[in-house]
C-alpha cells in the first residue's frame, strides 16, 4: 500500500484494510497488552481453584465457610474499585509504560506474600493489596489503545487484549491444579510472582511506549494513520451527530450507560467464574482435577468468540445491539445450565452462557471508545474502573453467602442472570442512537 493511501483516514478503510509500514502497534504493543491481562487474570481468579483445595481449606480453617472464602475475592475487587481513580490519573501524570511496571511490581509482592500466609486474615489483607495492584489495568490499557490505534481497528484491537480474560481463567485451571496437586497451593502463589515479574514487566518496558511517535521503531506512516483515525476525525463513527457531547465524558450520560452496563456485567462473571469449580465439585459431582480443567475447556470457547466479535463489530461499527443480544441470552443459558437435569448438559449450557456473555462485554468495552475521547481515557477509566467494579466487587461474597444458606446455586444464578439483564437494557438507548 501507498504512503498515500495508509495516510488516509481510518473510517474510509475497512479493518482489514489498516496498514503501516513498521506496524509496531500489532507486533508489539497489543501482544504485550494481551500477555499483561493473561497474568492479571491468573493472579484474580486462581482463588476459584484454591478455594476448592482440601489443604487450603484445612490449614486455614475454611471447611464450611462460604461465605469467608467469596469475601477473599470480594475485597480484592473492593481494593481495585477504589484504587483505580488514582491510576487513572498517574496514567496522565507518569505515562501509561511507567503505570503498568509499577503496578506489575505490586502483583508480584503480593503473591509472594499470599504464598506465605498463615493465616486467613493475612491472605485477606493480601488479596485486597493485589487489588490495589491491579486497579491500574483499565486507566493503563485503554489509555494505550486510544493512542495506538485508529478508531476503525479498536474494536480488534480491543477483542487482542480481552481474549486474556479469557485466555488467563483458560490456562489458569490447568496451570494451578497442577501446581496445586503436585508442590501445594503455597507454591502456586510464588509461582504466579515470578511469572508477573519475568515476563510481563519487561515487555512493557522494552518494547511499548506511551505514543507512537515516542517509539523508535514507528515510521511517519503509521504515525499519520493512527492520528488520522481518531473519534474527533472520523466522519463515519457511530454517533457521529453527537460527538461534542462527548468531550466533557463525566456529563455524558452515554459514558455512564456504558459504564453501568460492564458494572452489572462485573455481578454476572465474579459470582459466576469464582464460583464455577465449586458448582461443578459440589452440584455436578466432578472431582477436584476435573472441576479445574473443565475450566480450560469452558474458558476456552469463549477465546474464539471474542475474535469473531472484534472482527465483526469493526465491520458493522454497531456495538450496542450486539452487546444487548449477548447478555440477554447469557441470562436465559445461565439459568439453563443451572436446571440442566445432567453434569453434561449443564456445562454445554454453562459454555454457551459464557460465549454469549463475551459478546455482551466485549462489544461495551469498544463501545468506550466511542463515547470517550483519546485525551481523556486515563481518567474517565480510572472512575469507570471504580463505578463498575463497586457494583459488581460483592458477587463473589454474595454468591457464597447465598450458597452457605440454602445449600445449592439455583437462587444464585438466577440472581446473576438478572444482574446481565440489566446489563442489557443499559445498551437500549445507545442502540437507538447508532452506536
Amino acid at each position: 500500500m501507498s504512503a498515500t493511501v495508509a495516510r488516509a483516514p481510518a473510517a474510509e478503510q475497512s479493518s482489514t484494510e489498516i496498514i503501516a509500514t513498521s506496524n509496531v502497534r500489532w507486533k508489539l504493543v497489543a501482544p504485550t497488552l494481551l500477555v499483561i491481562w493473561i497474568i492479571s487474570m491468573f493472579d484474580k481468579a486462581n482463588m476459584s481453584i484454591v478455594q476448592n483445595n482440601s489443604r487450603f481449606l484445612d490449614d486455614l480453617g475454611l471447611n464450611g465457610q462460604q461465605a469467608k472464602i467469596g469475601l477473599l475475592s470480594t475485597g480484592l475487587f473492593l481494593a481495585y474499585a477504589i484504587c483505580a481513580p488514582l491510576w487513572g490519573y498517574l496514567v496522565d501524570a507518569i505515562g501509561a509504560r511507567k503505570t503498568a511496571a509499577l503496578s506489575l511490581l505490586v502483583w508480584a509482592v503480593t503473591c509472594f506474600w499470599a504464598g506465605l500466609a498463615e493465616s486467613y486474615n493475612s491472605l485477606l489483607f493480601s488479596r485486597i493489596v493485589l487489588g490495589f495492584g491491579e486497579a491500574a489495568l483499565y486507566p493503563f490499557t485503554l489509555a494505550l489503545i486510544a493512542q495506538w490505534f485508529a478508531l476503525k481497528e479498536r474494536g480488534r484491537a480491543t477483542s487482542f487484549w480481552w481474549i486474556g480474560t479469557m485466555i488467563g481463567p483458560m490456562i489458569m485451571g490447568l496451570v494451578v491444579t497442577f501446581l496445586i496437586v503436585t508442590f501445594g497451593w503455597r507454591y502456586q502463589f510464588h509461582a504466579m510472582a515470578l511469572l508477573a515479574l519475568f515476563v510481563p514487566l519487561p515487555m512493557v518496558w522494552f518494547l511499548v511506549r506511551d505514543k507512537p511517535e515516542q517509539h523508535p521503531s514507528v515510521d511517519p506512516t503509521e504515525v499519520a494513520l493512527i492520528s488520522g483515525g481518531t473519534l474527533q476525525e472520523n466522519e463515519a463513527a457511530p454517533g457521529r451527530t453527537r460527538r461534542a457531547e462527548n468531550r466533557v465524558w463525566w456529563r455524558n450520560y452515554r459514558f455512564w450507560l456504558v459504564t453501568v452496563a460492564i458494572g452489572t456485567n462485573s455481578i454476572f462473571y465474579w459470582g459466576w467464574s469464582i464460583w464455577l469449580p465449586t458448582y461443578l465439585r459440589i452440584s455436578r459431582g466432578f472431582s477436584f482435577q476435573t472441576s479445574g480443567y473443565l475450566t480450560f475447556v469452558i474458558f476456552g470457547f469463549a477465546v474464539a468468540t471474542i475474535l469473531v466479535v472484534g472482527r465483526y463489530s469493526d465491520r458493522i461499527f454497531r456495538r450496542a445491539p450486539l452487546a444487548g443480544i449477548g447478555w440477554i441470552c447469557a441470562a436465559a443459558l445461565l439459568v439453563a445450565s443451572a436446571l440442566a437435569p445432567s453434569p453434561l448438559l449443564s456445562v454445554a449450557f454453562s459454555i454457551a452462557a459464557l460465549c454469549a456473555q463475551q459478546v455482551g462485554i466485549s462489544c461495551a468495552e469498544m463501545l468506550m471508545h466511542s463515547v470517550v475521547p483519546e485525551t481523556e481515557m486515563g481518567p474517565s477509566q480510572g472512575v469507570r474502573a471504580i463505578t463498575a467494579q463497586l457494583i459488581g466487587a460483592s458477587s463473589p461474597w454474595l454468591i457464597g453467602v447465598m450458597v452457605q444458606a440454602t445449600g445449592g446455586f439455583a437462587g444464585a444464578f438466577s440472581a446473576l442472570a438478572f444482574a446481565i439483564v440489566v446489563s442489557a437494557g443499559c445498551m437500549i438507548k445507545l442502540s437507538r442512537e447508532g452506536f
